[in-house]
This record gives structure tokens, sequence and C-alpha cells, in this order.
């Protein structure tokens, strides 16, 4: 893990959850070209994405010059990107494309390196993105991860749509057995090789009726679990979490939503997500949050080669299974205080509402 001071720079890293960052820096020195680059690759995807900005000099508002788009893209043609297998396979090749990002520091528009081919999931990647204009390229090499492997609890068979014989016991269900009451709720997955953090999502997935059927989710995200659990002598990564806390959580994100009021909804489909990310991401990760120091002067994460270039390239991986609901959750969804409100349906399309 390398770092640069961010005494030249002002940068904006795009990060797993797609949020933005700014760093405002009085900037002495003689340009020199330090480009930011977000690689985080899972091979296991169809669609490949990275994004490389400028790092941008001007005597205007920072905060003005980071709307326009030409002060953070590269132009059409201007860098290309590559990957090289160490086996020596054909280049991985990466075409720009331009995409509307979400509202923030930066401009929304927004020039990104795409690839759809087929990348290997062991050996090492290099990756190499050069100007063609200046002739610097800025290079780094990072090693695939295996997938979470889809054993354990609840990601084996079945998954959605069941078979109309399927037991009832394999139908997610966290309701207690009192309407007064809580459980606790186990998942649990084997690690994956070289993986040094996790994120668990569950998410709960509901449709509201009205004029047009529209469907929307909510979810429950347990960050970096680290609980391990020996099963059958084998060591897991386990999370465990009450039924009272879900409802809650699930309850605040909800009334983050600003529901529409429907006639009812009705929740029929939760989602499970496990991404496994390597010790590059912890660290980048570690170092994009906002600082709560006084002293604001916080090094930039790298791992480029000679620190030439600001950011990351690593390899996460997902794992994303689908699951039917037991009649008796989706009864809790309409009584439980906490989304009882919210006029969910239960499982015979009766709202049975807060009592």
């Amino acid at each position: 893990m390398k770092i640069l001071k961010n005494s030249l720079v002002l940068t904006c890293f795009l990060v797993l959850v797609f949020s933005s960052c700014k760093n405002e820096l009085k900037l002495n020195a003689p340009y020199k070209e330090i480009p930011t680059i977000h690689a985080v690759l899972n091979p296991y995807e169809d669609i490949q994405i990275i994004r490389v900005n400028k790092v941008f000099l001007g005597e205007g508002d920072a905060n003005q010059m980071a709307k326009v788009a030409d002060s953070v893209n590269y132009k059409q043609d201007e860098i290309t990107v590559t990957m090289n297998h160490s086996s020596n396979t054909k280049a991985v090749i990466f075409h720009d494309s331009v995409v509307t990002a979400q509202s923030g520091a930066f401009s929304t528009t927004q020039r990104v390196y795409v690839s759809s081919e087929k990348l290997e999931k062991g050996g090492t990647y290099t990756l190499t993105v050069k100007n063609t204009h200046t002739g610097n390229v800025f290079t780094s090499i990072a090693s695939p991860i295996a997938d979470v492997d889809s054993v354990g609890l609840p990601f084996s068979a079945p998954y959605f749509p069941y078979a109309q014989n399927t037991p009832v016991d394999a139908y997610i269900n966290y309701a207690p057995t009192s309407s007064a009451g809580t459980k606790t709720n186990s998942i649990y997955f084997p690690p994956v090789t070289n993986a040094k953090i996790y994120m668990l999502i569950i998410r709960n997935h509901f449709y509201n009726e009205g004029v047009t059927r529209t469907y929307d989710y909510v979810d429950y995200v347990v960050n970096d679990p680290k609980e391990t659990r020996d099963i059958a002598g084998v060591k897991n990564i386990s999370v465990r979490f009450s039924t009272k806390d879900f409802m809650a959580t699930v309850g605040i994100n909800l009334s983050r939503k600003n529901l529409q009021d429907v006639p009812g909804r009705k929740m029929w489909l939760v989602e499970y997500i496990v991404y496994a990310a390597t010790q590059e991401y912890v660290d980048f990760m570690e170092f994009s949050k906002p600082s709560l120091s006084l002293n604001q002067n916080k090094p930039l994460y790298s791992n480029f080669k000679d620190n030439a270039a600001l950011g990351i390239f690593t390899f996460r991986s997902k794992l994303l299974v689908k699951k039917e609901i037991a009649a008796e959750f989706i009864n809790y969804y309409s009584s439980n205080v906490n989304t009882c409100k919210y006029k969910f349906y239960d499982s015979f399309d009766k709202i049975i509402g807060c009592k």
C-alpha cells in the first residue's frame, strides 16, 4: 500500500457506494499530470467499468470548476486503457463512453472506460492507462479474487422462483412466533481466498399497487462482518441479527424513501448480495473517509507504480441469490410496528395495519 500527500492535487474518488468527495487545496508547484483512476473490477460480472479523471488547475473557484465536464474528463481518445494478464493472453481493451452520474460536487457528465471481455479468475493483471497526447503511462498490478461460494445459509438452492412442491422451511421467514417477540437469524458463508473485507446486503423487494404496479426495495446492510462460525469443521463468515433490529432498520430506511400514498404494497422477494474485496480496497476505503481531524492535510491513496496516479486498481467479487418469502413473514410486514403504517398487504392481500 502506497500513499501520496495531497498538497499538490485536487481530486475526487468514485467509491463502491457511488458516493462523492472533494478536497480543496492550493496548488503552488508546477503542474504535473496526476490522474485519478478508480478501477475495482469483478471477473464474475459481464461489464467492467474504469473511471479516469484529470487533476485540474485554474484561477477560479474550484467548486465551480469541478462542475465543468472538461475540467475533470479527458477528451475522447486522449487516453487508452488496457489490461494484460500474466498468462500473456490477448490484451483487454477498454472503450470510452459517457455516462450521467449522480449529482454532487463534480460534473454529472463523466467519461468512463468500459469492456465486456471475459476476464480470467486467477493470475495477475497489469492495468495500463496511457495519455496519447503527453505519452505519460500509469500502471498498477492486481490479482482477481474468487467469488463467494453459493453454499451456506441461505445461499444454497432452491432459488427464486420456487417450484410448487418446495418445502416450507426453504422460504425466508424472519417473523417471530409471537407478534411482540423477536428471534435471532443467522447467515453464514465460507471465506474467500485473499478477501479481507465483506459486505452483506439483504435487499427486500416490494411492489406498490396503484393505477399501475411499481416496484421498489429497501436494504438491510451489514458492513464488514467479522464473526466466524465453525460449521462441520469449517470456519465460516457468520452474521447474526435479531428480527427486532432488522425491522427497525427496514422501517427507518422506508421512511427515507418518501413513499407515495397507495392503496397497498407487498413484500414479495428477498435478494442476498455478498461482496468480497481485497486488502487494497480496505486501504482505499480508509483513506477515502472524510477527515475528522483538525489537520486536513490527509494523504490520498495510490497503488499505482511510483504513485504516478492517485486511486486504486483491484478486484472484488459478488454473490447474488434470490429467495421467496414465507407467508408468515409477509404477514409480519403488514402488522409490525415499524412497517404497518406503509400499508403492506398480508399473504391474502389484506392490510392488517397498526393495532
